[in-house]
């Protein structure tokens, strides 16, 4: 038939099917030889807008008390005390007062008035110029509140929470309370001030710890938290994890079981963010269950270490693997289970926290110093050997033995794409900068001072505060920065401070309250007090393929550990494979621990991509690259062997030993 008469014949409503069906070939891959069930990652969404331009910040320090001279008995003659240590916490309502812990130390003895301020408390410092009725930037909080007031409070007041009415704040493992007061009002005063401790897996006996609760968040809509459980080995072929979980806070003002039995906030309704499936377990692949000898990719659940919440409290935040040995941050709805990645750099980044309006990401990152490029540089391989523990392998790239290296980077709602990788707030190239040392290695870019977790946003989305520790001089200078760090040349030579990024063309904004998100987390397992750690699952034993989305396949075979707890060995040899079309994967990886969780991983890498991108990554042979998951942890890296990632002719290799 001539083309003028098939164009003729066809309707307009064939024309729209049409339409369709090549926007369905697109999204789903449906080339040919791609696959018939491609992974999650083909579920993309529309292109991501263009990349915002870096807009304005002024960066200044918070003001604090003093440094003593020394933490003996009454070296510190402050009035209102001195510290040794700062970290950051929340803004209370208004955004221009927020919360931290101070360590005091120095204090002399009692009777002396002043000798209230010892130990962590939680304080109050304004962050507009304002101060408190002694003439003071900041205010201490929980000094000198009487010790029936704060019966069974750890005494840990770090990384501080508000309340959005003012009057609360969760505080460690503790809520701080005024009530009636606001805690900025004069009336909150020591005698008016209550401290209750929090606490979870009270078994109705009262026989449960009550406690291993890590991290605890507060959710946006001031019901919820969610928190991590450190699990330790206490067996071979062990694994050392953190397991997720998420609950209601409640007020128990006349406990009868657990501890103590004093007034406290429990947790309850408590679901574990873990499945049976090994899917919704971080790892994002399942055997598929119409050709079991095929994997697909599964984006949900991305929970692994949970960190925050999203704004607007209907997510969580946690870390995974989208890309092999690239830990980034995920939301994954706690409805759904569903992911989305809200950072995609090589670099290490921990934790993420949410704009009050869910558009902007804080993440504190690694990025800025290439240290992960050697692993995880290499474009377009699918995460098959993060099924081991690799990421944790890599994971002493973020540290030099207690020197953390990572600085806030501000990420648009989209990620990072093309040329973006976000915008370092504190670089001051983008608007002034001010701290109150003057000395080297002082200003707010240095790179010896490094941010800490957590920052946290103003209600108004202007500000972000955030902590800074500065290097010890055996963590840095020579092999591992090009020049010597001078000590702190902070009042005392204190070695934290906190500072706060205005982003001052924004304007403020007042978003309603979040309202209180449901208990139910239906990916997730219903926890009980008492119940037993769980072990997280592991796709069988076997051989099986894994179709890229647009071409291409890899081959994948798995071997569980003689406990048959865990995997213990993964190879994957990679033919064509592609999951965008534009970037091809060929070669072979394998990774093992020796059959024990906890073991160190080793690699053998011939990876080779080209197309939009060429490159390698390669180990050296015949022992491969071997590193412990545990680095980040024992303060030591030492591994055996090289890795060398060769990306657009930029040569990547591993960071610099230590022990």
């Amino acid at each position: 038939m001539p083309t003028g008469s098939v164009r003729h014949v066809i309707t307009q409503q064939c024309r729209l099917a049409i339409a369709l069906l090549a926007v369905l070939t697109v999204w789903w891959g449906a080339t040919p030889g791609a696959s018939a069930n491609p992974p999650a990652s083909a579920l993309r969404p529309p292109a991501a807008p263009s990349a915002p331009k870096p807009e304005p910040v002024a960066v200044s320090e918070l003001p604090v008390p003093p440094t003593p001279p020394s933490s003996s008995t009454g070296a510190c003659t402050a009035a209102t005390g001195c510290i040794s240590s700062v970290t950051a916490g929340g803004f209370l309502p208004g955004s221009r007062t927020v919360t931290a812990s101070f360590t005091y130390a120095g204090a002399p003895a009692a009777p002396d008035p002043r000798s209230v301020y010892t130990g962590n408390q939680l304080a109050l410092i304004k962050t507009d110029g304002g101060r408190f009725p002694d003439g003071n930037p900041w205010k201490c909080v929980t000094c000198a509140v009487p010790a029936a007031n704060q019966a069974g409070v750890a005494g840990d007041f770090r990384y501080a929470q508000p309340f959005r009415d003012g009057r609360r704040v969760l505080a460690g493992t503790s809520v701080v309370d005024c009530s009636p007061y606001r805690i900025t009002d004069p009336r909150c005063t020591p005698a008016a001030t209550r401290a209750y401790p929090v606490r979870w897996n009270v078994t109705p006996d009262g026989s449960g710890p009550g406690g291993g609760v890590m991290g605890l968040k507060l959710n946006p809509d001031n019901v919820h938290v969610g928190w991590n459980k450190v699990i330790r080995p206490t067996a071979p072929g062990d694994a050392f994890d953190e397991i997720a979980y998420f609950g209601r806070l409640r007020f128990n003002p006349h406990p009868t079981t657990g501890t103590p039995l004093t007034p406290r906030y429990d947790i309850v309704k408590v679901t574990g963010l873990y499945n049976s499936d090994p899917a919704l377990n971080g790892h994002f692949f399942r055997v598929d269950p119409r050709d079991p000898s095929k994997l697909r990719y599964d984006q949900r659940a991305a929970v692994g270490e949970f960190k925050n919440f999203s704004g607007d409290g209907r997510s969580l935040i946690g870390i995974g693997n989208a890309r092999s040995v690239n830990l980034d941050h995920f939301a994954t709805s706690l409805t759904t289970g569903k992911s989305r990645r809200l950072d995609a750099d090589p670099g290490y980044s921990d934790p993420a926290t949410s704009s009050p309006d869910d558009n902007w990401t804080v993440t504190m990152d690694v990025r800025y110093r290439n240290r992960f490029h050697f692993m995880a540089g290499l474009p377009g391989v699918p995460p098959l050997v993060d099924m081991l523990p690799t990421g944790a392998a890599a994971s002493a790239g973020y540290n030099i033995r207690t020197r953390r290296l990572f600085q806030p980077f501000l990420i648009d709602r989209h990620g990072d794409r093309g040329k973006y990788h976000g915008q370092q707030i504190n670089a001051c190239t983008t608007g002034p900068c001010s701290t109150s040392a003057t000395g080297p290695g002082s200003t707010a870019d240095s790179p010896f001072w490094a941010a800490r977790a957590d920052s946290y946003w103003s209600a108004d989305g202007t500000r972000i505060v955030y902590g800074q520790t500065y290097s010890s001089p055996t963590d840095c200078g020579p092999p591992f920065d090009p020049a010597a760090c001078p000590p702190s040349s902070e009042p005392g030579g204190r070695t934290s401070r906190l500072m706060l990024a205005h982003l001052t063309s924004r304007k403020p904004h007042h978003l309603p309250p979040v309202h209180p998100v449901s208990d139910s987390v239906p990916w997730g397992t219903p926890y009980h007090p008492g119940d037993p750690d769980p072990k997280r699952p592991h796709l069988p034993a076997g051989h099986y393929t894994l179709d890229g989305t647009f071409a291409g396949r890899a081959t994948v075979d798995l071997v569980e550990n003689t406990t048959g707890i865990g995997l213990t060995r993964i190879s994957v040899a990679y033919k064509n494979y592609s999951d965008d079309g534009k970037t091809f994967l060929n070669g072979t990886e394998s990774a093992d621990n020796a059959g024990t969780p906890s073991s160190p991983v080793t690699f053998h890498t011939r990876l080779r991509v080209t197309g939009q991108h060429t490159g390698t990554r390669t180990t050296s042979e015949p022992g491969g690259y071997t590193a412990s998951p545990l680095s980040s942890l024992t303060g030591s890296y030492q591994p055996a062997g090289t890795m060398t990632t060769i990306l657009d002719g930029r040569v990547y290799t591993q960071p610099v030993s230590y022990s």
